[in-house]
């Protein structure tokens, strides 16, 4: 990265043909200049919300080929300058970084020296921890600002009631408890710098659950779905943009990221089929036997309107 030096220890050098630290060997301003359009040539210069030419930032985007990993390099990359990993092959411009390898993740950091890192990770629970605790470890000694990924799962100790940002998490399931681990990790060891995401169910035209329902409704294989839970959803493009919102100002804290009003998840499925056309598969309904709620419902009084759909508009965005 290139940064220019300011102030009396390390100003612009008296000549006016080149600049530099003070006391130290200048650099001649053609050649300043020239480096200042390589990097802007390369997305490394960027406009900040007044429109003025800055450095961008470097994200480092782990988990960057899976749904939200997608959505967030969408959003930021007019913006950001993103530095791609994923742990099955490496993506364009990025690095192959599987969860099982965390001693690779040191060498990437130290290479790259990002100024944030946006971890949307998969894979094994026991791989995962260590490779957040490496990279807590890492991050402790710097500025770099962390976004980590969660789940509304840190609830599924309790389905009697939707929560809010505010309530603590009561975590059940293996998923929960692994997922409110790295929360607590990652809290502890960097404070204020780590961001938390709790996402619910995550939608998209292209998502996984679209094409299972599709799937299924080809072949006419029965499609396990659920009655009596009521959920929120996320769209997936609303997490790309919650996370450049965050990011471009410098929010703190936790953050749930999905509809404001909730939905039966059968009913949904339904809706999603009716929305894009599909014919209704050969629904295998599992009953809760009691009303349960699995959403993590936004509260958030920074986060505007447009952030914050609802289940009406997600099914719009959708079709």
């Amino acid at each position: 990265r290139l940064r220019v030096p300011c102030g009396p220890a390390g100003g612009v050098s008296r000549d006016k043909n080149s600049i530099g630290r003070g006391g130290a060997a200048s650099v001649p301003f053609p050649l300043f200049l020239s480096v200042l359009r390589a990097a802007a040539g390369c997305g490394m210069i960027g406009k900040n919300r007044r429109g003025d030419a800055k450095m961008k930032e470097k994200v480092l985007l782990l988990g960057a080929t899976g749904l939200v990993g997608r959505a967030a390099a969408s959003a930021l990359r007019e913006d950001y300058q993103i530095i791609p990993a994923a742990g099955h092959g490496a993506p364009e411009g990025g690095y192959c970084l599987p969860a099982e390898e965390p001693e690779k993740l040191a060498e990437v950091l130290d290479r790259e020296d990002p100024e944030i890192v946006i971890s949307s990770i998969r894979g094994d629970f026991r791989a995962q921890t260590a490779f957040h605790e490496r990279l807590a470890e890492r991050l402790a000694g710097r500025e770099t600002r962390l976004l980590y990924i969660s789940t509304v799962n840190v609830f599924d100790g309790d389905l009697s009631r939707p929560w809010t940002e505010a309530a603590p998490p009561k975590p059940e399931s293996a998923y929960g408890v692994f997922k409110r681990g790295c929360e607590e990790l990652l809290r502890q060891r960097l404070g204020e710098r780590a961001v938390i995401f709790r996402l619910a169910s995550v939608w998209a035209p292209d998502c996984p659950r679209i094409r299972l329902l599709e799937a299924h409704s080809r072949t006419g294989e029965p499609h396990r779905t659920y009655h009596g839970n009521t959920v929120n959803v996320t769209l997936a493009r609303q997490g790309g943009d919650f996370t450049k919102y965050v990011l471009d100002r410098r929010l703190r804290g936790v953050f749930h990221v999905g509809t404001t009003d909730m939905v039966d998840y059968f009913t949904f499925e339904k809706l999603v089929c009716k929305a894009l056309g599909i014919r209704e598969p050969a629904f295998e309904i599992a009953e809760s036997g009691m009303e349960t709620y699995q959403a993590a419902l936004p509260a958030r009084s920074e986060i505007p309107e447009a952030l914050r759909p609802t289940v009406a508009e997600v099914l719009e965005r959708l079709g």
